[in-house]
């Protein structure tokens, strides 16, 4: 840490990231708490939100999320990921919760332009957000200098910005974003089940089935009339 350091610096490099993690932890809290039942209990909504597999990935990539609202807010754009991601992987919650089926396609566009964002991609004008141009995994290979150097030492050193926690951070992203792909693929399965067609019936795909095994029968007993 800095040699000196003003009361401002101080609350922006570990106050606000401080309560940033703690107001993260309390995200599924703050969703799940009231949409329960009555007489139900908190923890059994949250055994039944893990045992939906995208309610478990956003639970997932909730817990991971602290990882990088811990660094340099005037350094770095990294935190914006996280508080992104966090806010999609709760309104995940919601929607999978509520069931609603008109939420999903929104849902499914805003996973797309998250991604995106994760990737460093741009679909220009129409993508709502954007930090940077870079992409999470470059945001934190390039927070120490533009060409990942070490982090400057001794008085020159600067909040969050230690090599070791930069590497794990580098780790965490590269896991963070194929989770995201994974809740892009399974959010738009889930939409494409909803919008996608009507399946055709059961009673329909055995009929056919019983229909196929008579007329193989005849063929079977040399086309003759079976005893």
């Amino acid at each position: 840490m800095a040699s000196t350091e003003s009361a401002q610096q101080s609350a922006l490099h570990f106050v606000v990231p401080t309560f940033a993690v703690v107001l993260t932890c309390a995200a599924p809290i703050l969703v799940l708490l009231p949409l329960k039942s009555p007489r139900a209990r908190l923890a059994d909504e949250a055994r039944a939100a893990v045992r939906r597999p995208i309610s478990l990935l956003s639970f997932v990539v909730i817990g991971l999320s602290p990882v990088f609202l811990l660094s340099n807010y005037s350094k770095s754009g990294l935190y914006l990921y996280a508080v992104y991601s966090v806010l999609l992987a709760s309104a995940n919650l919601l929607v999978e919760r509520l069931g609603r089926r008109r939420a999903w396609p929104f849902l499914l566009i805003w996973h797309f332009f998250n991604l995106l964002n994760l990737l460093g991609a741009s679909a220009s004008f129409l993508q709502p957000y954007k930090v940077g141009g870079d992409g999470i995994i470059l945001t934190v290979f390039t927070v120490s200098s533009t060409i990942g150097d070490p982090c400057p030492s001794n008085s020159f050193q600067e909040d969050w910005c230690d090599d070791g926690w930069l590497t794990f951070q580098m780790l965490i992203a590269f896991g963070y974003v194929i989770i995201h792909i994974a809740l892009f693929f399974l959010v738009a399965a889930r939409t494409l089940t909803l919008y996608g067609g009507l399946e055709e019936a059961p009673e329909v795909q055995e009929s056919l089935a019983d229909s196929t095994l008579a007329e193989a029968a005849p063929a079977e007993n040399g086309g003759g009339v079976p005893f």
